[in-house]
This record gives C-alpha cells, structure tokens and sequence, in this order.
C-alpha cells in the first residue's frame, strides 16, 4: 500500500508545483483512487460473510434498539429511494430486518433488527472500528485533523459547485 501511494503522491506533488490546473485534476484521482481502495476492503470483507457493503452499511444505520424510519434511511445513507428499497427488500428476505407500523401513523413504518441483523450489524462495526483503529494507529492526530480540514473543504468546494447548477 505504501508504494501505491508513493505511486500517487509524488506525480502529484511534482505536477502541482508544474501548474495549478493540474492540482484539481490530481485530488479528484487521489479521492477516488482512495476511496475505491476502501469500498473493495468493504466488499471484499462483506462478501466473506455472503453480504454487501451496501447492505452492511444499511445495518449499520439503523438503530439497534429503537429502530429507524424507513424515510430517515435514504438521507443517512446518501442513496436514491429506488436503490434503499431493493436493499431493504433483500435484507428483510434474508432475515435481517423486519418492518413495523407506527401506532401514531399507519403509513409510517420503522426498520428494525432481528437477532441475525444485530449480529451482522455488530460484526460490520467491528469491521468499521479496525479499520479506524488502524488509520489512527498509524497516522498522527495531526495529520488526520488536517487531513479532516482538507476533506471538510473540498466537499464545501464540491457541494457549492453542485449548488449552482
């Protein structure tokens, strides 16, 4: 891993100092690059456990005691309606999930864990901690405040350029 990213700094950093338009260009492809390596060490470990990351993530979001409403889901996860339904689907035919009515609103309905579901869930957290552990184990607090600061105001950059569409 450190070769890879020895791989993508150094042109990055000697194309920064060449000229600034290169700059955007580099950090789009060390965010995906990045993030590409991070979503396959998901999949790569939900799969272990005949899952998804997706669905892992979906487990993850809803809360193990009280439940969560299925219209809450969609934003916590930052996916389409149309996507979380199928998810919700297959989670609730494997037996993960299990809907319940609202007794204030029959329309409403809370997305719940079974036994199955919450031991998934615990073992995708565990997943999710490592992997944190991990980074802070071997990253200094500050690099990863900076590096927090930086992520904070490239999705401020991102979003106001959506915004204006």
């Amino acid at each position: 891993m450190h070769n890879i990213c020895y791989i993508w700094i150094k042109p990055f950093q000697r194309k920064m100092m060449d000229n600034n338009k290169d700059k955007i260009e580099n950090v789009d492809l060390i965010l995906k690059q990045t993030w590409l390596a991070v979503s396959k060490m998901y999949t790569d470990l939900a799969q272990e456990h005949d899952s998804t990351a997706v669905q892992a993530l979906t487990l993850l979001k809803i809360d193990p005691k009280e439940g969560t409403r299925s219209t809450n889901l969609g934003p916590k996860m930052a996916i389409e309606p149309t996507s979380l339904t199928r998810i919700i689907k297959l989670l609730e035919d494997n037996g993960y999930i299990y809907k319940e009515k609202t007794t204030t609103d029959k329309r409403e309905v809370i997305i719940k864990l079974t036994d199955k579901g919450l031991n998934s869930r615990n073992m995708s957290k565990e997943v999710v901690v490592n992997f944190n552990k991990r980074v802070m184990d071997k990253i200094a607090p500050e690099k990863l405040e900076t590096f927090k600061e930086v992520m904070c105001e490239i999705m401020k950059i991102a979003t106001d350029l959506n915004n204006k569409k």
